[in-house]
């Protein structure tokens, strides 16, 4: 008697040999070999209950132990498995769009590779989706992780990530989701977006449901996340927030009680996205320079300088945008900056720049005239306001408009490289 569950296996019907899949299943991993056998395992008979074509799509984001090893050797005894294999690590976001990219399910269901997760709710995630939705989330409302450094940092972001983005999901960092193929296919992933899925997939109209969803504790290997990305979490939520409000302007029914579509549209095309965006954050620095001007020149001709920069910014963002819709590829120095120099995550780079330079302005602003500070040092301050204070602005304005035009250029670049494509269909089988 063999310990290994699919050893010999020869129920695999030819209808489902050769039947292009109807769902596919996608398990970005890194380090899980003693997670993928089990896995597979709990996938396999859960798909065989439902009775549809599927496919179980392994993507191995250039794991350091025997993972690749492990499925390896199950692809030759299960014919639905495929493993895509990456040269290099390149983030679970990479991993989940290679693998939404090479499913050829009608549905795709996307889950975690380290037992977590559990299959036997996909079944539940499917008849939700067949309700009409293109976007099924998983809540994880028992979650089984540390309570202070996972699960207080996720309810506290989830939070603020539905009261800024208008999309209140209760776990957007649940990876057990059900999608609509046609619809997931179109939302560029990159740069840790996988967190904001569901956001960024009301860019295309999507129509989205969440479901309760079981969750265990970690049983073999080690968690890759900690409390270190939660700044990165919120830089990210400003900038999402952003794009959804200028990829999404134009289709949505204008509200006249928004203040931001009256005077937006008021004033400017609303065609043009990025340029009524830059209008509308310029709006208070011109009020505000003409409030000062003569009282403290220096600050209003700064307020001024600062809304102009913007328009100019938001100018040249909306002129690389249309751009990269009409080409196919990057172009331009300012967009391949944008892409590649900055990874295309613009605000991650620039973001904690202008921000740490206003902080610092701002505390000369305070600290100038406190009586305990020596009268050249507080000179100095003095003088370092403006120069700190605007400067950091505008760099993290130049941050957020450089999310925009990196994301309008999403669908030119790939954020991986896949190695090796193993299956057991032979139509699947290639190494690059």
């Amino acid at each position: 008697m063999t310990d290994d569950p699919f050893e010999g296996r020869q129920d695999i019907t030819e209808k489902h040999k050769d039947a292009k899949p109807m769902l596919s299943i996608v398990v970005p991993v890194y380090n899980e070999e003693d997670n993928v056998r089990p896995l597979l395992e709990k996938i396999r008979a859960v798909c065989e209950t439902i009775g549809d074509a599927y496919e179980v799509l392994f993507v191995d984001d250039g794991s350091r132990d025997a993972t690749f090893n492990v499925l390896s050797e199950l692809c030759k005894q299960e014919p639905q498995l495929v493993v895509i294999r990456f040269e290099k690590n390149a983030g679970q976001t990479a991993a989940m769009a290679a693998g939404f990219e090479l499913a050829r399910g009608e549905r795709i269901v996307s889950m975690d590779g380290d037992l977590q997760n559990d299959p036997i709710d996909i079944p539940r995630l499917l008849e939700k989706l067949d309700e009409g939705y293109d976007l099924v989330c998983g809540w994880r409302k028992d979650r089984q992780d540390k309570f202070l450094t996972r699960r207080v940092p996720s309810i506290i972001a989830n939070w603020i990530i539905g009261k800024v983005t208008g999309v209140p999901i209760h776990d957007n960092g649940c990876s057990l989701k059900a999608y609509r193929a046609s619809v997931i296919k179109q939302v560029p992933l990159y740069g840790e977006m996988h967190r904001f899925i569901p956001a960024m997939s009301t860019v295309v109209g999507a129509r989205i449901a969440e479901i309760v969803v079981s969750h265990h504790p970690r049983r073999f290997g080690k968690s890759k996340y900690g409390l270190g990305r939660i700044w990165r979490v919120m830089l990210d939520i400003i900038a999402f927030k952003f794009i959804i409000s200028v990829f999404t302007s134009s289709s949505k029914p204008q509200n006249p009680k928004n203040l931001w579509h009256r005077l937006s549209n008021a004033l400017f095309n609303p065609k043009q996205r990025a340029f009524r965006a830059a209008a509308v954050l310029s709006l208070p620095f011109f009020v505000l320079g003409r409030v000062l001007f003569g009282a403290a020149n220096v600050a209003a001709l700064s307020c001024i300088g600062l809304g102009v920069a913007l328009l100019v910014l938001g100018g040249l963002t909306e002129n690389k945008i249309q751009q990269a819709n009409q080409t196919s590829s990057v172009s331009g120095k300012l967009a391949h900056f944008f892409t590649f120099g900055c990874k295309r995550r613009p605000i991650r780079f620039l973001g904690p720049i202008g921000v740490m330079s206003l902080i610092l302005g701002g505390l000369f602003l305070i600290l100038h005239k406190k009586p305990f500070l020596p009268e050249t040092l507080g000179t100095i301050g003095h003088n370092l306001n403006p120069i700190l204070i605007v400067p950091g602005i505008l760099i993290f304005c130049f941050g957020l408009f450089g999310e925009l035009i990196a994301y309008a250029n999403a669908k030119h670049v790939k954020d991986y490289t896949v190695e090796t494509i193993v299956s057991t269909n032979n139509d699947r089988i290639c190494s690059e």
